[in-house]
């Protein structure tokens, strides 16, 4: 039986997840976060998904309403 925590993180490829490129920082899907989080995963059932790839800048009501159905 799986004890664990169970953690949804839902990604918009925004500041976390941004690499710097030649004209700043790009967003990126989640496999820059899915390094990070490895070790976390022996205390927790982490799942991750990918919602957009965007800037939060960038993000606007029609983003948010799909961040919230996801929810």
């Amino acid at each position: 039986m799986n004890d664990k925590k169970k953690i949804l993180l839902l990604t918009t490829g925004g500041t976390i997840a941004s690499v710097a490129g030649a004209q700043g920082l790009t967003p990126r899907r989640s496999d820059v976060m899915n390094r990070e989080l490895e070790q976390l995963r022996t205390y927790y059932d982490i799942q991750v998904r990918d919602v957009m790839c965007l800037d939060s800048s960038n993000i606007r009501p029609e983003e948010w309403q799909t961040i919230a159905s996801c929810i």
